[in-house]
């Protein structure tokens, strides 16, 4: 399984741009978003966003392509999105108030660095005895 969290509102860009999502500003169709190996590529899954406190995550059944990425290094989620509303601060910092995410792409480079992307096994665990 994929495991995932791909936005944390409330934290401000670190990557280089001036940028904060407000807290409890994202949505997303209620199909789920398209997660992808790079941004604009193919869809690969899609998954269901859950928000817990200001944390956005997804959980998916990881193909081979996705555990191939994140175990090259791609261990970082990037989202994909329209600000529906948005304002400046006097110090030039894009607050977005409204966002509709639509897809996340898994990156090793990301904006957000409280993002992560991680594949976890679930198959039982052996006891020797």
């Amino acid at each position: 399984m994929l495991h995932g969290v791909i936005m944390t509102e409330g934290h401000v860009a670190r990557g280089g741009r001036a940028e904060v999502f407000a807290p409890g500003s994202v949505v997303w169709p209620t199909d789920g978003v398209a997660i992808r190996l790079e941004h604009l590529g193919a869809e690969v899954a899609r998954a269901v966003p859950t928000r817990v406190g200001t944390e956005i995550r997804i959980a998916v059944p990881a193909t081979p392509d996705i555990f191939s990425a994140v175990k090259s290094g791609k261990d970082h989620m990037s989202v994909e999105f329209v600000a529906l509303r948005e304002v400046r601060t006097a110090s030039g910092v894009r607050e977005v108030e409204s966002a509709y995410v639509d897809g996340a792409a898994l990156t090793d480079d990301p904006e957000y660095v409280q993002t992560r992307a991680e594949v976890r096994d679930r198959s039982p665990r052996r006891v020797w005895l």
